[in-house]
């Protein structure tokens, strides 16, 4: 009897541990199963998902206006009241100048000899310095008549000092002023050191009672940027003499024509990572004589001719009209249609009919 319960009491002992293993694995069973990392593309060769593209945000202006010169929009407190004209010196010890990168319109015609000279137009900017400036000649005066600009220069031909005298042009001669409207600058040798600002200009116009007067309108501008029907013209090769050949080769990331002076980068003195550029380049073709035993010229600017427009990497023949020296110079397609320029800065190459201008 005895052994009967003991043998009850194993048989209980085994049957509540076998109980109790059972419940503690069906409460294992129950729990969550621990967290699984979550699966990446970073395996070799697994493309990661396009970052979206943001476009640059535009300008935004507090009161804006058209600028007359760039067809761009700039803060109306910064227009000039009128546009200023600098004769700019481009012999190879003016080199590089000052102030490019800052002007909207810039001439570059023949001199005396085989040398250009530039003519640089400002319809805003400030505390940036300007030069060397050098001495004016008659055909550049016919060029900043049609701006009705302020004409700043050291010196010049008698043609020209009898054209700013009978046009009564509103001038600043460096050979007649010192500071603080010019100054020499000793990295430079004489004649290719003088040197303005246009923070000093502004002040002196404003003290001699020019800015009274307004400009001109003379270009017409489209509303955005366009690409034109035409010949590709992603190198442009003007022929001027050796030491001042001019080419412009089309930069398709940033839409514009970056220039070179005798194979070499142009680059502004003010900022010499700045290469000088151009959304528009006018090639205004036209007859030129010299007239004298120091080899001044007399240029035709007045009348008609042909030439070519640049812009976005094409060109299109054109031609111009001027009816006297005070008019502007309007510049047509060949289907007759007034030429309209993208907003940007624009070189205008005056050169011989006969010279050559190659396109690659």
């Amino acid at each position: 009897m005895k052994d009967k319960k003991i043998l009850w009491a194993i048989i209980a002992a085994v049957v509540v541990i076998a109980t109790a293993t059972a419940i503690i694995t069906v409460a294992n069973s129950r729990q969550d199963p621990p967290p699984q990392q979550e699966e990446t593309s970073e395996e070799p060769g697994a493309q990661q998902p396009e970052e979206e593209t943001k476009e640059p945000e535009k300008p935004t202006f507090v009161d804006g206006v058209i600028c007359p010169l760039g067809g761009e929009m700039i803060e109306r407190a910064d227009l000039y009241p009128r546009p200023v004209a600098v004769m700019l010196d481009n012999h190879p010890a003016a080199r590089p100048q000052a102030g490019l990168e800052q002007a909207e319109v810039v001439y570059e015609i023949l001199a005396e000899g085989n040398i250009t000279r530039y003519m640089a137009l400002y319809m805003h900017g400030a505390d940036q310095m300007v030069g060397p400036v050098r001495s004016a000649r008659s055909y550049y005066i016919d060029k900043c008549m049609e701006y009705n600009a302020i004409y700043l220069h050291a010196g010049g031909s008698p043609e020209a000092w009898d054209d700013i005298a009978r046009f009564k042009i509103p001038s600043f001669n460096a050979m007649h002023l010192g500071k603080p409207l010019y100054w020499r600058e000793k990295h430079r040798k004489e004649p290719h050191n003088i040197y303005t600002a246009l923070d000093r200009i502004q002040a002196s116009a404003e003290g001699r009672g020019y800015n009274k007067t307004g400009g001109q309108s003379v270009h017409s501008f489209t509303g955005e940027d366009r690409q034109m029907e035409g010949e590709t013209a992603e190198k442009v090769t003007i022929a001027y003499p050796q030491k001042y050949s001019v080419s412009y080769e089309y930069s398709k990331d940033d839409g514009v024509y970056l220039r070179y002076v005798a194979g070499k980068p142009h680059v502004d003195e003010n900022n010499s990572d700045y290469q000088v550029q151009a959304k528009n380049i006018i090639i205004q073709r036209a007859v030129h004589k010299v007239v004298d035993s120091e080899g001044r010229r007399d240029i035709d600017l007045v009348g008609s001719g042909k030439g070519y427009y640049i812009t976005n990497g094409t060109y299109v023949p054109i031609t111009w009209q001027k009816a006297d020296r005070r008019a502007p110079t309007y510049y047509y397609l060949e289907d007759g249609k007034e030429l309209v320029l993208n907003p940007g800065k624009t070189w205008i190459q005056v050169i011989p009919t006969g010279s050559e201008v190659t396109f690659n």
